[in-house]
């Protein structure tokens, strides 16, 4: 046989088995290899583009925009205007109201607890017991952070020197007959007039009702301001006139608002919002 023969008679002949294993251990690591890379990419951040239509907005240091309170504006069109926005404690006692309406529940109301120990008569007219009566202690809540203090620390008390000036600017004798005073914080008031306007004298009837009507009495007396009847309801293990809480505990260590402090033929009850509100 001759070279050229030769050569062409092993061209023809099979492949030999140690070639057929070598190339099918290659295809076998590249199948290998394939699929790590596909494992890798799966958990791999995807990174992606966005754009953020937010103008204005400050980015803090954790990557979020920060919001902030817009400031009030008052616009000819009313649909444009922004009003103050109320306080921590006001979002609360207003949150804590939400849900239900105001006709009376279908079964009886409990009758309000009675608190652990009376307030003491205290002599002298109405308008002097309110001006020496100690509100509900307010706290720091989310201002406490900066000046080291705890959201639950106590800030300061409130007083009704707001209320009892109004009434006396206006003529209304609180001590005129017997009356039960829904009296109103200083800073309820201060709310109600930032967000709805002056304290009118009508508001300031709402808030004394006819008669001497004890806390433990309200959920079966009848309730007539000055100003008309005021509206009682029984909600979330609440007593509320005016969606005003009555008896209401507060936050932190601080005093809760007094109620059932006798004054003569009256009786004075604070609470944290104003009857004008609804």
């Amino acid at each position: 046989l001759t070279a050229t023969s030769l050569q062409s008679k092993q061209r023809n002949q099979p492949p030999h088995k140690t070639d057929l294993s070598n190339t099918f251990i290659k295809m076998y690591k590249l199948a290998v290899i394939a699929a790590l890379v596909a494992s890798a990419s799966a958990f791999a951040p995807s990174t992606q583009i966005t754009r953020s239509t937010a103008i204005g907005q400050h980015i803090g240091s954790g990557g979020m925009a920060d919001t902030r309170n817009p400031d009030t504006i008052q616009h000819e069109d009313p649909r444009k205007s922004i009003s103050a926005a109320p306080s921590f404690e006001e979002y609360l006692k207003q949150r804590a109201g939400e849900g239900t309406t105001a006709a009376a529940p279908a079964a009886a109301a409990p009758a309000a607890a009675a608190p652990a120990a009376a307030a003491p008569a205290v002599g002298g007219g109405v308008a002097s017991t309110l001006s020496g009566l100690q509100g509900a202690g307010h706290v720091w809540g989310a201002d406490g952070i900066a000046v080291g203090k705890e959201e639950s620390d106590i800030r300061g008390h409130d007083s009704f020197s707001k209320f009892t000036d109004a009434c006396a600017a206006a003529g209304i004798d609180l001590d005129a007959a017997a009356y039960t005073i829904f009296a109103p914080t200083d800073s309820c008031l201060e709310s109600y007039e930032k967000m709805r306007g002056p304290v009118t004298a009508d508001v300031l009837k709402m808030h004394i009702v006819e008669g001497k009507i004890a806390s433990s009495d309200i959920p079966s007396a009848t309730l007539n301001s000055l100003n008309g009847p005021v509206t009682y309801r029984y909600a979330v293990r609440k007593h509320f006139v005016n969606d005003a809480i009555i008896g209401e505990t507060t936050f932190g260590a601080g005093d809760d608002f007094p109620i059932d402090v006798e004054v003569g033929n009256s009786v004075i009850h604070t609470v944290g919002l104003c009857f004008g509100f609804y």
